[in-house]
Formats: C-alpha cells, structure tokens, sequence
C-alpha cells in the first residue's frame, strides 16, 4: 500500500471517530437537558390515601383520586395503582393518578333463616348480594314470610355481587277434610264435635218431634265435598230414623 492512501485512511477513521463521540456527547448533553427540572415519582402503592397525597406532595406533585375497585389484601382507601409508575420523572406539578382500594370482595354467607323475607334483603342488599330464586313452601315451624332455608348454606364464602337463593314460608299448610255423611245421626253431639274440630255449625230445625231426639236429615256442604277447616256447616234437623 502507498504511504499516502495509508495516511489519508488513517485520518478518515479518526475523524470518524471524532463525529462519533460527538454525537454522543450531543445526545447525553441534550438528555441531561431534557430531565434538568423534573422530579423522580415516588412509590405510593400500598399506602392510604392521605400518606399518599404528602408524599407526592413532598416532590413538587399532585395526587388525583380517579377511581375504586376491589382488592383482595389492601385494606380500604389504600392506593393499588399509580399512574405515572414509581421513578418516572416527570415535571413537577403534574398530577399522578391514583386508584384506590374499596377493600376485599370477599364476605361469608350470613344466617338468614327465620327472619322475615324483607329483612334478609335488606341485609343481602347492605353487604352487596344480589337475590336470586324465591320460591315459597308450607312450614310447621317457621312462620309465614319467614326464610325456612337458603341457597348456598350459611358461613359459605362469597363475594359481592354474587346470588343467594331463598326459600320462603308459606306457614302451616290447611287442613282440607272430606264432609261425612252426617244424615240420622243426633244433632247436639254432631254439632259439639264439628265445633271442637273448628268449624261453625249453624242448625236448622224442621218439624220438632217428642218422641224421638233431633236427628240430622240433610247437610250442606253435601258429602264428599272438600272442607277446609273453619268452614261453615249447615245442619237440617228434623224426624229421621236413626242409623
């Protein structure tokens, strides 16, 4: 090679390396610039609120509250997400948003049985549960609008804005018999046993006889009919044979 070509080579790299280094000091001196005034974003996540505004507020920043939703371990008010990310820098009195904690989801299923159906509701309602199926169904022993059970079983683990289904009382189902043939038999004891068994016997009394005691000649409701309890029986007395 000519020791010529060789020098002109030699001096082409240099410089070459000089606009390197140029530019590089260029874009760490326009860099520096660029951050020059700006302040680094704590880390608030996890912390209340209150601790949270002052330690933006400590940087030259403001915290701005945008939202709330449910967290499985950060108690209530406590900030879950920050926006800018902790160690961004950015100006001071900018606003870094904040959302923050409306506590657990999580709840364990009250007992709601025996009480009255407006009641279990409202307290559904107070703890954020949503009522499903009501169905309703005749109960001995808890009495009419009362929850007799409910779906899922009390002390199940829920979350809020789940369904719970309830079942509810009807009270004592009503005693339906069937209306005896009551023709020929004596009118005062039939009327005292009808009366005992809760039913309300009104008698009408056809041609009295002296001989023979007041027996039953017809009826109404006739026999056969269904009866529920406390229904109101009539008794047609007159002369009739007894049985």
């Amino acid at each position: 090679m000519l020791p010529g070509l060789a020098t002109r080579k030699k001096g082409l790299l240099i410089f070459a390396g000089l606009l390197a280094l140029l530019a590089g000091t260029t874009l760490i001196t326009m860099e520096l610039a660029f951050e020059k005034g700006r302040v680094v974003v704590p880390h608030v996540v996890g912390a209340p609120a209150p601790l949270a505004m002052e330690r933006l507020k400590e940087q030259g920043l403001r915290g701005r509250i945008v939202g709330e939703r449910y967290h499985p371990s950060l108690p209530k008010g406590s900030v879950i997400v920050q926006d800018p990310a902790p160690g961004s820098r950015i100006k001071p009195q900018r606003s870094v948003s904040l959302t923050l904690s409306r506590g657990s989801s999580e709840l364990f299923l009250p007992d709601f049985t025996y009480l009255h159906k407006d009641a279990a509701r409202r307290a559904m309602g107070a703890k954020g549960l949503a009522l499903g199926e009501l169905c309703q169904v005749h109960s001995d022993l808890v009495p009419r609008g009362g929850i007799v059970s409910q779906s899922p079983p009390a002390g199940t683990r829920l979350h809020i804005g789940d369904v719970v289904n309830l079942l509810v009382s009807l009270g004592p189902e009503e005693a339906v018999y069937l209306m005896p043939d009551l023709t020929g038999r004596d009118t005062p004891a039939t009327s005292r046993t009808l009366t005992a068994m809760g039913f309300k016997v009104q008698s009408d009394f056809g041609a009295p006889s002296k001989k023979e005691p007041p027996r039953i000649v017809a009826q109404e409701p006739l026999p056969g009919s269904p009866l529920p309890n406390g229904a109101k029986i009539l008794l047609v007395v007159g002369k009739g044979s007894r049985r």
